[in-house]
């Protein structure tokens, strides 16, 4: 799975149409209303219900859970690099100081994305 993920990430080597890019952020939306309802499952069934945690229904809920998980986080990488992709092709035409605070609001937006991950 980890393969695959790398190698999607990698593909996104030129900027996203309008269309991919409203795809993604609308499966992303939808991930985390599955992720939510899963995590409120999960808890309804161990905390409340007491469900044993061996139960088949919980731990394939848990496997569902973790490729919701890993997907969402391969679309946000996959946006993070066209967002990469879009600011770098377009500051060739910028003066010396344009150039250098579009630098440092890129790092800073990659240390926020980068917190968001933890």
């Amino acid at each position: 799975m980890k393969k695959n993920i790398k190698a999607i990430v990698k593909i996104s080597q030129a900027p996203l149409n309008e269309r991919e890019v409203a795809l993604l952020k609308k499966q992303i939306q939808f991930n985390s209303k599955c992720i939510d309802r899963f995590i409120k499952v999960i808890d309804l069934l161990v905390n409340k219900e007491k469900c044993p945690k061996d139960a088949n229904t919980l731990l394939s809920l848990r496997k569902r859970l973790q490729i919701t998980l890993d997907e969402s986080d391969t679309f946000r990488k996959v946006l993070w690099r066209h967002q990469q992709w879009i600011s770098n092709h377009f500051e060739e035409d910028m003066d010396a100081t344009s150039y250098l605070l579009s630098r440092i609001r890129g790092r800073e937006q990659a240390l926020i994305a980068q917190m968001a991950m933890k």
